[in-house]
């Protein structure tokens, strides 16, 4: 998933909505902080990725695995789909007359 989109999600409360509703498991909120954090660290202090999912495996007492797991769950991207994938898409006009 897309990290902005899914701070658009938390910030606009549609996450809390659907866990409330069980759409969805701590999981997500977990995973994003964990790569906010991550990230952070990477920008403000200059490590490289490793460096910092090790650090996260301590502060979050989560095992590192889970850690590469939270960040492989989301990416900068604006893109989600390569364009030249999404035209290749077959499209039916389900009005069309026989």
């Amino acid at each position: 998933m897309n990290i902005k989109i899914a701070n658009t999600l938390f910030d606009e409360g549609v996450f809390s909505a659907m866990y409330k509703a069980g759409f969805i498991t701590t999981k997500v909120f977990i995973y994003r902080e964990i790569y906010l954090w991550v990230q952070a660290q990477v920008k403000a202090r200059g490590i490289t990725k490793n460096q910092a999912v090790l650090e996260a495996e301590l502060k979050f007492e989560k095992d590192e695995r889970t850690i590469w797991r939270a960040m492989n769950s989301f990416s900068d991207g604006d893109k989600l789909v390569s364009p030249s994938i999404q035209n290749s898409f077959p499209t039916f006009d389900i009005c069309q007359s026989a």
